[in-house]
């Protein structure tokens, strides 16, 4: 019998979960939602937990991409309104080459160094410490990163949310557990640690790697809720904290004000392939493609998507409300996969603006 250790990674938005596996044994904001969640897995190289996550969601969000807007007015009150965001990209040469550069040199670039870093708590004498500046670094690198591709603003970090999601990560590590309303009876709890976790997209993961979980978002395809936050326009300012085994990253309550009437993800314009597959034990093709929007009601939305010109199956599912955006959609590929040097255009109808947008996937990964 081959058997190897494996543990189980909970990353839970409010209402959601996500189960990511590490490795493998075999014998051969300005909504509030609250739900309750009760997860069983073994975890830590065949220990057994049972985990029980009371999750409670905050969301804002209003998102949009850059716009052009024709309105067509009679006397008899009639609009007809499209946003398009389009890079006009030739299917037959290709998009932009600087356009291609840039993505690209920010894809390398910011994810040259993935270090976690080390942390200087313990979990024995409930000391949260802290993480090394440049792991935080790593982590807040990436989730701007992502906002960029989505033409969203950069985030910074504030010391007290810092200070209070490293508590936060703390708990989650020393519980063996993910929960938005821990209990005062938990280890190692504290006020300042539960009101982040309340605030808190968290993991059973280390800071660096739970930012690609969150934007891939497996086991939350009710709502893309981790996703649809790190796109939020009123995200930032964030708090990281982060231990070897579990990280918070606060999001909700935020300031920001980016103005995008919508963001999809994937993100219009160029889009590198590596975005898709980021993670071993799923991808974009699995959990899907997201549009969301504070402004337009999706409910109705009908979606048509062309690869190359050729018309491909999507199946569309409306996303529980109030994660990061009022309104949300999701996208997913119907018995087919992204593939690179592809142009993928998709209209968005049956809302009372009809969207439309394209992207180009590259592979940006380097020789």
């Amino acid at each position: 019998m081959l058997c190897f250790n494996y543990r189980l990674i909970f990353i839970l938005l409010f209402s959601t979960m996500v189960f990511l596996p590490i490795t493998s044994c075999s014998d051969d904001n300005s909504s509030t939602d609250g739900n309750s969640d009760t997860d069983s897995g073994t975890d830590s190289f065949g220990d057994t937990d049972t985990d029980t996550d009371t999750d409670t969601d905050t969301d804002t969000d209003t998102d949009t991409d850059t716009d052009t807007d024709t309105d067509s007015d009679t006397d008899t009150d009639t609009d007809t309104d499209t946003d398009t965001d389009t890079t006009v990209i030739d299917t037959d040469t290709g998009p932009d080459t600087d356009l291609v550069a840039d993505i690209c040199g920010r894809w390398n670039d910011d994810r040259a160094d993935m270090d976690e870093g080390t942390w200087s708590g313990d979990v024995s004498s409930c000391d949260p410490g802290d993480i090394s500046p440049g792991a935080r670094d790593n982590a807040l690198r990436l989730v701007n990163l992502y906002r960029y591709m989505a033409d969203l603003p950069p985030v910074v970090t504030d010391d007290t949310r810092n200070a209070k999601a490293q508590e936060c990560a703390l708990m989650m590590d020393a519980n063996n557990k993910l929960s938005h309303e821990p209990p005062t009876s938990w280890t190692c709890y504290t006020p300042d640690g539960a009101e982040a976790a309340g605030n808190s997209n968290i993991s059973s993961a280390p800071g660096v790697l739970s930012v690609d979980s969150y934007m891939i978002d497996n086991g939350n395809e009710t709502t893309l809720g981790h996703r649809r936050w790190i796109l939020s326009n009123s995200l930032g300012p964030v708090g990281l904290g982060s231990t070897t085994d579990s990280s918070c990253m606060w999001t909700i309550g935020g300031t920001g004000d980016a103005g995008r009437e919508w963001t999809a993800y994937p993100s219009p314009g160029v889009f590198p392939i590596e975005a898709v597959t980021t993670l071993w034990w799923s991808d974009l093709n699995e959990t899907g493609w997201s549009l969301q929007s504070d402004d337009i009601n999706l409910d109705n939305a009908k979606v048509s998507v062309t690869a190359n010109g050729q018309k491909i199956p999507m199946k569309v599912a409306v996303l529980q409300p109030w994660f990061g955006a009022h309104y949300a959609i999701s996208m997913i590929p119907d018995g087919w996969t992204m593939e690179t040097d592809t142009h993928y255009e998709v209209e968005v109808t049956g809302i009372s603006k009809t969207i439309s947008y394209d992207f180009y996937t590259v592979t940006c990964k380097l020789p």
